[in-house]
Formats: structure tokens, C-alpha cells, sequence
């Protein structure tokens, strides 16, 4: 299973890279009206640098802080990026990297903005087994949703690999103000998550302010403190 989702994700990067190649040069010819209408933004690519005073993810635990740099490659519906965030480290010289991959595609269905996306979470220095999986979304404006229609875990150490699934919600409050509810399910591990997040711009930075709670399933900021854990943490983002 491991082998086939790792080849399957490859072969879909590789897929969407040399799509959005192909749209890429066909829209800088005189083609339809559509890619007329679109000359100088049919393509982008644009690169991020962040810092977070802690890290949680999907009401998850990972670091006391962490230091973020991503890219992203967009093509007509087309979608191809990386972020790296550092998860700790043994020494200044040996840091802990998480190191993800994604791709994916937008488009609408029955009128509706959505997206189909694979994406791989990766990692050093032992951290954390390997993550991949396949995505799902849509935006009903009043509310949206994001799940991992399939999840595979890479245990290591001679376990079995397990699959995972995601489901969030998010609804908008406000301009700057929205709310997700999320769960988490794998193997042994089940639990849901509230978070209630303030967005912002500072200083040409994007700021968000969040505030969570998971359930007694979820993962404390240290060993064993899975009891209903609330955390709050200040991100700031710049983009170029």
C-alpha cells in the first residue's frame, strides 16, 4: 500500500508539472478568449517566510516554535508547492525539518469552487513517520470544508503502515474573524478540535492570531498531556 500511494503521488506531480508546463506556454500565444483575458496571470509562482510562536496542526502538537519557508507554482486551475518548517533539533547544526510536497487541481462542481489535491508531509531526523494522502474540498461561501479522502501512515520500524482520515470545517465570522471544527481518525488515535482564528495585516505581514481545544484524544505541547488541551499561538507570514 506505502509503495503504491508513494508512486501514485509521484506520478501525479509529475503529471500536474508537465500540465501546467503545457498551459503555461499555450497561454502566451494567441489563443481563445479566455487566455487572452488572462496574459500575465495565467501563471505565478510566489514564495513565503514565517514564523509561528508555537506549532499545531490539525489540533496536534509539533513544536514550541517554528521558522516556515514555502513556495508555490500556479497554472491556469493548477496548483504545485513545498513547505518546510522546522520541528526541533538536536543541536543549531542538526534541525528537525518537516518537509511538505503538494499538488492539486481547482475547479467548480455543480457551480461550487473545489479542489482535488495530493499531498506528502516528510521528515528528518526522525521526527515523525511519513504522511501522504489525497484531498477533497469545497467552498460553499456560508461555510467551507477540506478532508483527506484517503490518508497512509508510514509506521517505520517494522510496523505495519495505517490509514487516516481528515474532515474540517471552516466558517467565516467575519472578514477577519473565522471558526473551524476538525477530527482526526488513525489507527488508535481519534479525536476533534475547535479553533478560532484572527486574521490581520501588520507591517505588509499577514498575522493570525489562533485560539484552540482539543478532546482527550488529541496531543498536548508534552508527553501525556492528551486531556482536553488548549494552546493559542501568534503566526506572521510574509509573501513575495
Amino acid at each position: 500500500m506505502g509503495k503504491t500511494i508513494k508512486n501514485t503521488f509521484a506520478g501525479i506531480l509529475l503529471l500536474t508539472m508537465s500540465l501546467t508546463t503545457a498551459t503555461t506556454a499555450s497561454a502566451g500565444g494567441a489563443g481563445t478568449g479566455e487566455g487572452k483575458g488572462d496574459q500575465g496571470s495565467s501563471s505565478a509562482i510566489s514564495y513565503n517566510v514565517g514564523f509561528m510562536t508555537a506549532y499545531w496542526y490539525r489540533g496536534a502538537f509539533q513544536n514550541d516554535s517554528a521558522i516556515n519557508f514555502g513556495a508555490d507554482y500556479e497554472a491556469g486551475n493548477f496548483y504545485l508547492g513545498t513547505w518546510w518548517v522546522d520541528v526541533g533539533a538536536s543541536s543549531l547544526h542538526d534541525p528537525s525539518l518537516e518537509i511538505d510536497l503538494y499538488t492539486g487541481y481547482n475547479f467548480n462542481l455543480f457551480g461550487v469552487p473545489s479542489y482535488l489535491g495530493v499531498m506528502g508531509y516528510y521528515y528528518t531526523d526522525d521526527f515523525d513517520q511519513d504522511y501522504e494522502e489525497v484531498s477533497f474540498g469545497m467552498d460553499f461561501g456560508l461555510f467551507s470544508f477540506d478532508s483527506v479522502i484517503f490518508g497512509d501512515y508510514k509506521a517505520g520500524n517494522g510496523n505495519a503502515s495505517s490509514d487516516y482520515g481528515h474532515f474540517k470545517v471552516n466558517v467565516p465570522i467575519s472578514d477577519s474573524i473565522g471558526y473551524s471544527w476538525q477530527t482526526f481518525t488513525g489507527g488508535s488515535i481519534h479525536y476533534a478540535a475547535h479553533e478560532l482564528t484572527y486574521s490581520t495585516a501588520f507591517a505588509g505581514a499577514d498575522v493570525d492570531l489562533t485560539i484552540g481545544r482539543n478532546n482527550d484524544g488529541g496531543a498536548g505541547a508534552t508527553q501525556n498531556s492528551d486531556q482536553e488541551t488548549g494552546y493559542a499561538f501568534l503566526s506572521m507570514s510574509y509573501s513575495f
